[in-house]
């Protein structure tokens, strides 16, 4: 609201637009947190949420929306200034998001954020304290001032200032109230009313000034404290008021109109309302709009609060609760939730022994207040509520209240989990399966604790889990996936799909429940055996199309639909990639059957398998890596961590294979890595971090250990290590080196993820056998250079852009190799012109020192020495200073 009023209807279209640009499929999940965005962006529907459709956000999502919120509406011409009072009331969750906004690791929002707490009452311990340390860690610039009270001399002046008195006549009285109240301002203005309500400070008719009486204002003991101050002058007021302030005090700060109105409807409470007006006209509450109440100081609220006795507290707010909550137990009180049971929560502790039937309704109150807070995605205050129903069970609640029992531990572990609790999700996780009656009961709890597995690195339980759950569903699973059974399936899956069309998908009937979860437990079981068991993806891809094809579709078809797309693109069981490339654009046009809100936690899915393994073979590189991104975005929002750190592996895989600039990349791998911080997936972090090592390797500034991991055989993160090993060599000039990592990275592919490397190393395999054969004398390789350029040649069938400057540039080597120079020389400045126009700079230098290379061994040094220097400019435009060092050498070599 603050940002519409302060800019003009220009800019506001523009932060619209950004606003739009930013979220796309994410702007819903920006509107349920700031339901206000309309007034900003007011397009149709765009804040029309499904209440309860869309998927729950966690702690992590919620910092990461609103992180890219503020770099959208804040700027260095129009930054935000973000004020947070009382912080020493912030939970940990609070901080974190400020932390969030303040180290966004882009670092292209512009904030300036001022919080202020009271350091009496902080420990050294305190979450303020470690905020300011990890700000600091990130290179965010801190200052702390402490502000102290009102000195003597300025103190006198707003004295003077107040009673039109010169300053030489206020300083006895200014003196005085400095010694009772030490210059703290808010004490000092209630020590001074105080004073006016007693008489003595008052104004003088007869002298025309403010007197006041010296010896009785030393006199009074106030202990220096204005609780003291403020609790005599509440003992002064009616008992109706008093009572109304003090119950109003045990709510907090502000008091919600609808418990004023619930009390004040009660004959014991009657004086509720009356109470509460008076207050405003006292000047110790003020109306929030036209309905709630605030105290209009903290202070205030507490010499309230102090009104009861210490020792009584507890029992006044279990009885105050207890009470609200039999007025209104046949009301919608959804609104008060959180009010009524803090209140009963409070007392639970000392309060008489409840009866059994107490204890239940008290526990239902827990759990309707546990879903309210998992229903607005505040997982730590759903998890407090919920832990307090399961304190309030009977012991033998899972055969009395069994439906009751399994809805609450499945919230409780669901609001673990979101709280980064793993091991007490697992633990409730595993309760649910001992006491389960049925399979059906279990499989929600089981879909949990699949994902608790693989978030802890335990892939193989994870794996064994959801394939003894699906074949207690009646799925038939073999123990061994050779390679006839497996090809037999791909085809009749391949005939199942021959005439599907987008419009036919989109016509296809609803998938019923049961085969809906089976859809589901497959599309966990797939993100499991992609990493750990590769061979068995085929397998489980064809049954998920399948079980589309039979019972209809839901929104988990569409992984099937994608990830056979990939299948065919990566293992090419497809004899058509463009058949592949078709299917994954059906996947994604799917997605128009189902509402946005619906289907955006399958979005980052969606976006990290078709346009990571699919979309390079018929899209633009380019398109490519902006669908990454936005799919890394939609991930991390959606709570879809997983997902989005998978779009952003891919999108830097890609970025590296499609020549952006090193430095650039770099600053994007370690965004990745400062989001991935607040995660803990051991395996996306190698992936970083191997990735982030190539780069520097290429710029030319070396690498660290990661890169010198285990080589461990049969498993995607091995081959992983294989492909940057032998990426870093070839462009290092060890082609020797390169062929060997190449080599190995290629006998892992019948079993495993190899595949997902070959396509981005194709090229660089066939141009390094011509430096091997010839360092060598090895014939072994002497087919490689045709092979791999027949697959090149496909490729570029179906992506002109994205391989035919390869294409080009290996024939050119072939050419050069047999002596063709006129035939060498013309695919030289094809691939030169094709790598230019697709904006490949890397490829482009590439092409334009090896046809320097060709030119210097054919003696034309004129055109080496051009075609060198082109060369030189392309590597220093892509960032790398090892090449351009290399470049510079050969120049040097040639001597024109």
């Amino acid at each position: 609201i603050l940002i519409r009023k302060r800019r003009s209807q220009q800019e506001l279209l523009v932060i619209a637009n950004n606003l739009a640009d930013a979220f796309e499929a994410d702007f819903l999940m920006l509107a349920r947190l700031l339901p206000d965005i309309q007034v900003l962006c007011s397009q149709p529907n765009s804040t029309a949420v499904e209440t309860g459709s869309c998927d729950q956000l966690n702690l992590q999502s919620i910092c990461f929306i609103l992180q890219r919120f503020m770099r959208v509406v804040s700027s260095k011409l129009h930054p935000v200034m973000l004020f947070l009072d009382d912080l020493q009331w912030c939970d940990m969750a609070a901080l974190m998001l400020i932390e969030s906004i303040l180290s966004d690791a882009i670092g292209s929002s512009c904030v300036f954020f001022v919080g202020s707490y009271r350091s009496n009452e902080v420990q050294h311990d305190h979450g303020i304290f470690r905020l300011i340390g990890r700000l600091n860690s990130f290179g965010v610039p801190t200052t702390r001032l402490s502000l102290e009270g009102l000195s003597p001399k300025d103190l006198n002046t707003m004295i003077s200032d107040a009673t039109c008195l010169f300053p030489r006549l206020c300083e006895p009285l200014s003196d005085i109230v400095f010694q009772k109240t030490k210059g703290n301002p808010f004490f000092v203005l209630e020590f001074l009313r105080s004073l006016v309500e007693k008489g003595l400070l008052e104004y003088s008719a007869e002298k025309k000034r403010w007197v006041w009486d010296e010896d009785c204002i030393s006199s009074i003991d106030i202990t220096h404290n204005v609780l003291y101050l403020l609790s005599s002058k509440m003992s002064g007021l009616s008992r109706g008021m008093q009572l109304a302030l003090t119950m109003a005090s045990c709510f907090g700060i502000k008091v919600k109109e609808s418990i004023v109105e619930y009390l004040s409807a009660s004959p014991k409470f009657s004086y509720m309302r009356s109470g509460m007006e008076h207050a405003v006209k006292e000047g110790l509450m003020v109306k929030v709009g036209t309905s709630d109440f605030r105290f209009v100081h903290d202070k205030v609220r507490e010499a309230a609060y102090s009104l009861i006795p210490e020792h009584e507290k507890s029992k006044y707010h279990y009885n105050l609760g207890l009470t609200l909550y039999s007025i209104t137990k046949r009301s919608n009180v959804d609104d008060i939730i959180y009010s009524i049971a803090d209140q009963i929560n409070h007392g639970m502790s000392v309060s008489c022994e409840q009866s059994p039937e107490l204890r239940l309704e008290l526990a239902k109150l827990n759990k309707r207040a546990g879903l309210k807070a998992v229903d607005s995605s505040d997982y730590m205050t759903a998890r407090s509520y919920l832990n307090t129903t399961m304190s309030l069970m009977p012991t033998d609640h899972w055969k009395d209240h069994y439906i009751f029992s399994l809805r609450l531990y499945f919230l409780l572990a669901k609001s673990a989990y979101s709280c980064g609790d793993l091991e007490k999700a697992y633990a409730v996780s595993q309760e649910i399966l001992h006491q389960a009656h049925c399979l059906r009961d279990k499989l929600d709890a089981y879909q949990l604790v699949v994902v608790i597995l693989y978030d802890m690195g335990k892939r193989e339980e994870a794996y064994m889990t959801t394939h003894d759950v699906l074949s207690q569903l009646g799925e038939s699973i073999p123990d061994d996936f050779g390679k006839k059974e497996t090809k037999e399936m791909v085809v009749a899956t391949s005939k199942m799909l021959s005439n599907l069309s987008e419009e036919s998908l989109l016509e296809m009937k609803e998938m019923g429940s049961k085969e809906q979860y089976l859809l589901k437990l497959y599309s966990i079981l797939t993100l499991v055996s992609f990493n750990s068991k590769p061979g068995t993806l085929p397998f489980f891809t064809c049954r998920m199309v399948q079980l589309s094809m039979k019972h209809g579709i839901c929104k988990y078809s569409l992984i099937g639909l994608v990830q056979y797309a990939a299948m065919g693109c990566s293992h090419m069981m497809i004899s058509n990639i463009q058949q592949a490339c078709q299917i994954g654009k059906f996947a994604l046009a799917g997605l128009k059957r189902f509402s946005l809100c619906s289907s955006t936690d399958q979005l980052a899915r969606l976006f990290s398998i078709y346009y990571g393994f699919v979309a390079f073979y018929s899209e633009p590189i380019q398109s490519c890596i902006d669908n990454l991104v936005k799919g890394f975005e939609c991930g991390i929002a959606t709570g879809d961590t997983l997902s989005g750190f998978l779009c952003a592996i891919m999108h830097v895989r890609i970025s590296l294979v499609g020549g952006m600039s090193l430095p650039n990349l770099l600053e994007k791998v370690d965004y990745y890595q400062e989001v991935m911080f607040k995660h803990s997936s051991l395996h996306v972090k190698t992936q970083l971090s191997l990735f982030r090592d190539t780069i520097l390797t290429l710029m030319g500034k070396g690498c660290n250990i990661s890169s010198e991991l285990p080589d461990e055989e049969g498993n995607l993160l091995t081959e992983l290590v294989y492909y940057h090993k032998a990426m870093r060599a070839y462009w290092s000039g060890h082609s020797e080196r390169s062929h060997y990592f190449v080599e190995k990275l290629f006998q892992g592919i019948n079993n495993s993820g190899g595949r997902h490397q070959r396509r981005f190393f194709l090229l660089y395999y066939g141009l390094n056998s011509f430096k091997v054969m010839k360092q060598t004398s090895s014939q072994k390789l002497k087919a490689v250079p045709r092979d791999v350029l027949k697959a090149l040649k496909v490729a570029a069938c179906y992506s002109e852009g994205n391989f035919r400057s390869k294409v080009h540039l290996l024939e050119a080597e072939i050419f050069s190799r047999e002596g063709s120079n006129e035939e060498a020389r013309a695919s030289y400045d094809a691939s030169i012109e094709y790598a230019r126009s697709s904006k490949f700079v890397h490829e482009q230098g590439l092409a334009c020192e090896l046809a320097g290379l060709h030119c210097r061994k054919v003696g034309d040094n004129m055109s080496a020495w051009s075609f060198f220097n082109q060369a030189k400019q392309c590597y220093c435009e892509w960032g790398s200073q090892m090449k351009v060092q290399n470049i510079t050498h050969q120049l040097e070599q040639i001597g024109v």
